[in-house]
């Protein structure tokens, strides 16, 4: 889980540059099978397996939503998103708009299925990787 953190600033970081990026999905799924890994003295069971899927789609979904608090903070002038994040003026704007705002949710439907496509790709290898390697652990 302590990838989780790492990958989702990688995130924020590319996403506030315009890129979205599956190396951060990659960086996340390599990132938590190794630190599994460290923890259990080298093997991962199958349930660690999808332990670290699990933590991957986490960190993916936070990522995007972080994106939103980004794009927020920049729509409403600027301020810092750490800031904005303990605001709850501003998830109750950011919350209506998603129920509310059928042009703001078209425009994040394609970045998010895209970010989704691209992240899929950046780590089903690896993810892949370690599902094999647990079923044939003795």
């Amino acid at each position: 889980m302590a990838i989780i953190p790492i990958a989702v600033i990688a995130w924020l970081i590319l996403w506030d540059l315009g890129w979205i990026a599956s190396i951060v999905a990659y960086m996340a799924a390599a990132g938590a099978a190794r630190l599994y890994v460290l923890g259990t003295g080298g093997t991962i069971s199958t349930k660690g397996a999808w332990v670290v899927v699990g933590v991957t789609v986490v960190t993916l979904l936070l990522s995007f939503w972080g994106s939103l608090l980004i794009d927020a903070a920049r729509y409403l002038g600027g301020a810092p998103p750490l800031t904005m994040l303990a605001d709850p003026q501003t998830w109750e704007l950011l919350l209506y708009n998603l129920g509310t705002n059928r042009e703001l949710v078209d425009s994040y439907a394609g970045d998010f299925l895209l970010a989704l496509l691209l992240s899929a790709l950046g780590c089903f290898f690896t993810l892949r990787r370690l599902v094999v390697q647990s079923r044939q652990r003795p």
